[in-house]
Formats: structure tokens, C-alpha cells, sequence
């Protein structure tokens, strides 16, 4: 527990914490919301695609931002503009008012801002921790945030239930108010600039160092692939296989499992360290891809809350692991923006597959479309073993 020790590491693990909650209650919240205020698929696929598509189209920027300008009043603004624009949409559906358009723009300035705290958050880390504390402190990190997600989770099925949608995307604006007050107090060195070169140069700087680095851009690219798929096909299908099988308060256990499996899978985590640190993290994640098949192919609650509580323990081995490479690789004052890569590649085609999903669904049906989300995933997460730098054991840190 020494990196808690740390102010500016538990600051800045207080904040995204608290942040975590409140989307946990979001990922589930949300989705009814949508469901209760239009009755229509397409339009939840609208607003969650929405959402991800101005995450994606400024991720570059905030990752280029987070390496130009003072990171803590950056992290801080971001977080109070994510808290307006979802009080702001739980406004609208306590309100009953059918403006699609209006909760997609607002979803969409929340993920304007997560584009700026995602690779920020990433990249202050290593910066609030020594080198001794990397690994530990990252897992600690990542037990926090999980388990705060896990609460929000599962909590959100039965209050919505109780509640309503409206008053808990609510809650999820006021965590960000919270967090944004628990970063305020955050102090970190400011990275000392060689030279002062425009937003497009910085741009391009961390695509040479994404490019350059081809253990990095394969597991990324697999990862366009898997993401589509779990994104159209659990946020999207999900709720709505939801409806007609297990219940909504059993949709919000099963997501929650597999939280859950991310809070074990830090501890495991605590203790691994192999030679080949890529190959182990690919092997782990690959049973992720196969998520929406197995909502299906198990239908009983228990045991699907047990297959996904066991992904997830893998999954959080991945994160672990990967997390730690890219901080371990990559010089501190180029992380922000590969971060950003990293996050573009990896959420790149998850409006097109959110966007697709009900479409799709309608066309092969809801079971052919899950069971077919499955198989790609999987058949893409796999493929990043064929590499040789993925099979490969660590180099020398950069």
C-alpha cells in the first residue's frame, strides 16, 4: 500500500474513483433511459454512438493537450464539463421529453471531454509514482477504480428499478462534480519542453512513436476489432436480450461480474511477472472477445455471472500488464499522446458497431447477431499471437 502513501497518487486515485462510480451507474442507467423515454433500439444506438464518436474524433487533441498544457486545471475542467452534460440529460428524462437529438449532443460533450481525461489520467500516473512503485501502484490504481465500477454496477440495475433512470444518470453528474473537487488538490511537476512546436506537430510526434512500436499497434488494431463488437453487441443488444431473458436487474449482475473479476484480477495481478509479458496479456484477453456469445450460449444467471466473473479476473491481468509496457516503453513527455493512439485505435470502430448493432440485429436476428460479435472478437485478440514482437519478451525500458 506504499503508493497510497503518495499525495498526488491518492489525489489523483480518489478522483478517478469517484468518476468510475458514477459511470458505473451510467453504463446500465443510460441505457434504460433511452429505452424508457423513446421505446426505441435504434435510438439508444444513436445516443451511445453519439458519445463515442466525439470521444473518438478528439482523443488526438486531448492527448496532445495533456502533453502541451498544466495537466491538473486540464483534468479538472474536463471533469466538471462531463458533470453538466450528464445532469443536464438527466434533466431531460426526468422531464419525459422525447428530444433524442438533444440527449445525443450532450452525450457527445461528455465524450468530448473523457477524449481530454482518458490519455491525461493515463499519463499522470506514472508521473504521481516512483519507478519502484510502477507496477503496484498501477494495480492499486485499477483495484480502486474497478471496484468503484462494480459498486456503481451493481447498484444500478435495482435503482433503477426503484428510482427511475432519470435520478441516477443524475447521481453520475454529481461524481464528476466530486472528483473534479478531489483533482483540484492535485500537484505534479510540469513536463519541461525542449522546444515549443504547434498542436499538429505534437500530433504527429506520437503517431511516429504509435508506429514506430509494432507490439503496440498490433494489440491495438486487434482491439478496433474486438471493441466493435463488444460495443454494438452488449451496450446496444444487450439491454434489449436483457428484457426478454434475464431481467434488467440481472443484466446489471452480470456487467457487474465482470467488473468484479477485474477487482481479483488486480491482486493476481500484484504477483505476476513473466518474461514475456505481451504473450501472457493476449492469452488472457482473449476469452474478452467472446463476451456477447456467451450472454447467449448461457442463459442461466448463475453461471453466466461465474464465465464472466473469471474473463474479467483475465482481462484485469491484461490491463495490468499492458498498462505497465506502454509505461515502461514509452518517455513520459510522448505518453499522453501514444496513450491517445492507443485509445483511438482501440475505440475507433465502436460508433460503427453501436450504430450497426440494432440494423444488424434486425437483419440476422438478436441471437445469430450476439453469437456473431463473439466470434469476431475472439478470432481477432487471437490473432495478435502470430506476431513475433507480441510472443517476444520485454525489451530494455525506453
Amino acid at each position: 500500500m506504499a503508493a497510497l502513501r503518495l499525495p498526488a497518487f491518492r489525489r489523483l486515485a480518489l478522483g478517478a474513483t469517484i468518476s468510475r462510480f458514477g459511470n458505473g451507474l451510467a453504463t446500465v442507467a443510460l441505457a434504460f433511459a433511452m429505452l424508457d423515454l423513446t421505446h426505441s433500439v435504434s435510438a439508444l444506438g444513436l445516443v451511445v454512438a453519439a458519445r463515442s464518436a466525439a470521444n473518438v474524433a478528439l482523443l488526438l487533441v486531448g492527448g496532445a493537450l495533456a502533453d502541451r498544457l498544466p495537466r491538473r486545471p486540464l483534468l479538472v475542467v474536463s471533469a466538471l464539463v462531463s458533470g453538466a452534460a450528464q445532469l443536464a440529460i438527466g434533466g431531460v428524462v426526468a422531464a419525459h421529453l422525447d428530444l433524442v437529438a438533444l440527449v445525443a449532443g450532450l452525450a457527445a460533450v461528455n465524450g468530448a471531454a473523457a477524449a481530454v481525461a482518458q490519455p491525461l489520467t493515463t499519463a499522470l500516473v506514472p508521473q504521481t509514482l516512483t519507478e519502484d512503485l510502477l507496477q503496484e501502484g498501477n494495480t492499486l490504481f485499477r483495484i480502486g477504480t474497478n471496484t468503484a465500477s462494480l459498486v456503481g454496477t451493481a447498484v444500478a440495475g435495482v435503482g433503477v428499478a426503484v428510482l427511475g433512470s432519470a435520478p441516477v444518470v443524475g447521481i453520475d453528474g454529481v461524481t464528476f462534480l466530486l472528483a473534479a473537487l478531489a483533482w483540484s488538490g492535485l500537484r505534479v511537476e510540469r513536463l519541461v519542453r525542449s522546444k515549443r512546436t504547434s498542436l499538429l506537430t505534437d500530433i504527429a510526434e506520437g503517431w511516429h512513436a504509435f508506429r514506430t512500436r509494432r507490439w503496440l499497434w498490433t494489440v491495438v488494431v486487434a482491439f478496433t476489432i474486438a471493441n466493435a463488437a463488444y460495443a454494438g453487441a452488449v451496450n446496444v443488444l444487450g439491454p434489449v436480450y436483457a428484457d426478454r431473458s434475464i431481467g434488467r436487474a440481472g443484466w446489471g449482475f452480470a456487467l457487474a461480474a465482470i467488473t468484479a473479476g477485474f477487482v481479483l484480477g488486480g491482486l493476481v495481478a500484484l504477483r505476476v511477472r513473466p518474461k514475456r509479458p505481451l504473450a501472457v496479456a493476449v492469452c488472457c484477453v482473449v476469452p474478452f472477445g467472446a463476451i456477447p456469445a456467451l450472454v447467449v450460449l448461457i442463459p442461466v444467471p448463475a453461471l453466466l455471472v461465474a464465465a464472466l466473473l473469471l474473463i474479467g479476473v483475465l482481462t484485469e491481468v491484461f490491463e495490468v500488464l499492458w498498462q505497465v509496457e506502454q509505461q515502461r516503453r514509452v518517455p513520459a513527455e510522448l505518453l499522453a499522446r501514444v496513450t491517445s493512439y492507443d485509445m483511438l485505435g482501440s475505440f475507433l470502430a465502436i460508433p460503427v458497431g453501436q450504430a450497426l448493432a440494432a440494423p444488424i440485429a434486425s437483419l440476422v436476428g438478436l441471437q445469430p447477431a450476439l453469437l456473431g460479435a463473439g466470434l469476431i472478437g475472439t478470432v481477432a485478440l487471437a490473432s495478435c499471437l502470430l506476431v513475433k514482437d507480441v510472443r517476444a519478451p520485454s525489451p530494455a525500458p525506453a
